[in-house]
């Protein structure tokens, strides 16, 4: 009796396996031609669609160096452009660069026309 039970939802299973398999052939590698194959897109598009460069990172600074317009989080070293860089403070209002300190928490965004990705265009104080 105990192997009836278990045979019945067995049998049912392989049922439903058996109702889900496709039927369709497949094409013949003969009949393909290489126009119906798409060509790959160019390395660099593939690149910067890959790249989240419009989102917002946040860590720790571990140092600033203002003068040179470098700072490092997370062991990365990002630069930005002390005269075109946007800091903002915890209040949302405009501050300078020079309120940047190492232990700081920061949220910032990547500057999207650097080919690189690694210099920064805005920068939050949390």
């Amino acid at each position: 009796m105990k192997r009836n039970m278990l045979g019945i939802p067995l049998l049912l299973a392989a049922a439903s396996a058996v109702a889900l398999t496709t039927t369709t052939p497949a094409p013949s590698a003969g009949k393909m031609k290489w126009d119906d194959v798409s060509s790959p897109p160019a390395v660099a598009k593939a690149k910067a669609m890959a790249d989240d460069s419009s989102g917002v990172r946040n860590g720790t600074l571990e140092a600033v160096s203002v003068g040179s317009g470098t700072f490092h989080v997370y062991g990365q070293k990002l630069n930005f452009d002390t005269k075109r860089v946007k800091v903002f403070g915890k209040d949302g209002k405009a501050a300078t660069i020079y309120s940047l300190r190492a232990g700081a928490k920061v949220r910032f965004t990547m500057d999207p026309a650097d080919a690189s990705h690694r210099r920064v265009a805005v920068i939050y104080l949390d």
